[in-house]
Order: structure tokens, then sequence, then C-alpha cells
């Protein structure tokens, strides 16, 4: 006999599927008062129902671990390798640094915070017992949500009003990379394709809905002009239409399937011409690899890999030690830092 849902399980079930999207529209919550918003909404649903159960003693062991190893950056420097980048400062800069592992423990002691919020996150998400109508009620207003923050992304582009709190350089989306706004709306749109054909299978006029919304996240898509976004919702449709090719035999289903997946492709043909111009599909190989910044990127972390002790130099330090390394500190050690 199934026993009696709490009458605070649709409360919950309802503050985690709305809690990412909260987080998206506080621009991935990046600000300390952003994510004390989120981190206290967290707090409230784990004070409601916390998990019931445990993930496993290995599991959980593993999660204790990457905590632990995480605020190693908070013990004495002293017992762990010195880079030469912290010689430099104290030397060439004359910065008195604290005698922990971290530059810059408060900052460190911050980001921790942040990492044991994110942990008790994906506990709290990996430990729920939940049933199909759950799930499906989750993934719903999950993206029943993300499809409201495209509209609004919408009305802020076209009104050219932009939230304090948002920080865009394409005046669209609350992230500051539009790939990261054109990843988020290109999965939820294949989980849009997902919702519709599951309402079309069981006769709901839900469909409807569902279609309209997947026209506003491709309109999103294509003003957010983002290549990654393009790539996720092309490719992740056509995975989905495949899938259910094989699994349902009907016809009718599998001919709704090619509709959705011909009318993303032929309005992103139509309206998304500038942001196919970004892929550079006709100067492909003209490109030198050499000049891209991302490759830069890599190249300046690697060295500071290599620079640094085992553990690290915690949360919070990646742009002050790059700042060396990038400057040449690494192979020049009688030159200036950049103070």
């Amino acid at each position: 006999m199934r026993t009696k849902v709490p009458t605070t399980s649709w409360i919950v079930n309802a503050t985690i599927a709305l809690l990412p999207v909260l987080a998206c529209f506080l621009a991935g919550a990046t600000e300390k008062w952003e994510e004390g918003v989120v981190i206290t909404v967290l707090g409230f649903c784990l004070l409601v129902r916390p998990p019931r159960f445990s993930l496993g003693a290995i599991t959980n062991l593993v999660l204790f671990t990457l905590f632990i190893l995480a605020a190693v950056a908070l013990l004495p420097g002293h017992w762990f390798f010195q880079p030469g980048w912290r010689a430099a400062f104290v030397n060439n800069c004359a910065m008195q640094l604290p005698s922990t592992l971290s530059p810059q423990p408060w900052i460190t002691l911050g980001y921790l915070v942040s990492f044991a919020a994110g942990l008790s996150w994906l506990y709290v998400v990996s430990t729920q017992d939940l049933g199909l109508h759950e799930v499906r009620f989750q993934l719903r207003l999950f993206t029943s949500g993300i499809a409201l923050l495209a509209a609004i992304c919408i009305a802020f582009y076209l009104t050219r009003i932009t939230p304090s709190f948002w920080h865009n350089e394409q005046n669209f989306g609350p992230f500051p990379n539009p790939n990261q706004t054109g990843d988020l709306f290109a999965l939820a749109a294949i989980v849009i394709l997902a919702c519709s054909q599951d309402d079309f299978r069981k006769r709901r006029k839900w469909w409807i809905a569902w279609i309209l919304a997947l026209v506003l996240i491709a309109a999103a898509i294509v003003l957010n002009s983002s290549q990654s976004g393009i790539g996720i919702i092309v490719v992740g449709s056509a995975f989905w239409l495949s899938v259910l090719s094989f699994r349902k035999h009907s016809p009718l289903q599998l001919a709704l399937g090619v509709f959705f997946l011909f009318l993303l492709l032929t309005s992103l043909l139509v309206f998304a011409g500038q942001t196919f111009q970004r892929f550079h599909l006709g100067d492909f190989g003209s490109t030198d690899i050499s000049s891209d910044l991302r490759w830069r990127i890599f190249h300046d972390t690697f060295r500071l890999i290599r620079d640094s002790p085992w553990s690290g130099i915690g949360f919070g330090n990646l742009a002050l030690g790059r700042s060396w390394v990038a400057g040449g500190g690494a192979h020049r050690p009688r030159d200036r830092a950049p103070c």
C-alpha cells in the first residue's frame, strides 16, 4: 500500500525544480548577495525535508574527501611546496601574504562555503525518492521556468533594459558568456521536445503550449547568437528523434517528432543567419589556432599547475597566480612580477 505523500512534498519538489531557474535569473549567483539568496532557499529546503537516506559509505567518503581537499588551502603554507609566484609577490612587490597556503584565505573561505552548498545541493538532488509523476512535475516546472526566463530575456532585449545584476556584452541573457545562455536554453529545448511528445501521446492539449515554448526558446537562442547553443539543440534534437523512432513504432508520433525537428531547423535557418556566420564554415582551416585566446589560457593554466603545490592554492586565487604566469614569471624569475 502506498504511503500518503506529505503536504509539504509538492512544495519541496517545486522548490528543487525552480531553484536552478532562480540561480540562472540571478546571473548564475556569482555575486555574494545572489549566492546568499540561493543558499537561503536551499537551507529552507533542507530544513523542511532533509535527505531521507544515504548514498552509501563510498559516496559519502568521496564527497567528504573533496571537501577536505578544498579546505587544505587554509592550512599553513610552509607545510607545502612554495610556488615561485608567491616569492615574487613577496620580494618584488613587497606584499605581506598570509601564512596560509591560500594567499587570500578570506576569499577561499567564502568559496569553501559555496562549495559545501554545492555538495549539499548534489546530495539533495541525488537522494530524492521520486515516482514518475514527481519526476515529470519537476521537469515540466523547470522547463516552464526556463521558457519564462527566455521570454524575460527577449523582452529586456527588445526594450533595451538590462538589470543591474546582469553582466553581458551583447545585452542579452543573464550570463556574461553568450554560450552559457545558449547552452541553458538549448538543453531546456530538448526537454521541451520530450514533454510535448509525452503530452501528445496522452492526448493532452498541453503539447500546443510546449510548441509555443519551443518557438520562444529557439527565438532566444537566435538572438543570443551562441555557437554551442545551436550545436546542442540540433544534435540533441536529432538524438531525441532517433531514440523515439527506435522505441516507438507509431507513424503519427514519429511524424510529429520530424515536424518538431524541421520546425526548429527552419526557424534557425531563416532567422539565425548571423548566428551561423559565427561558425566560420567558409574559411575553415584558415584560422591561426595559435592566435586563439583560448589556447593561451590553456597554456597559462598548465604552467600554473606545474608551478603550484599538489593541493593547489585554494579557491578564488586563479587570477592572482595567472597574472604572474601571464607576465612571464615562470621563465624570468629575476623580472618584477606584475604588482
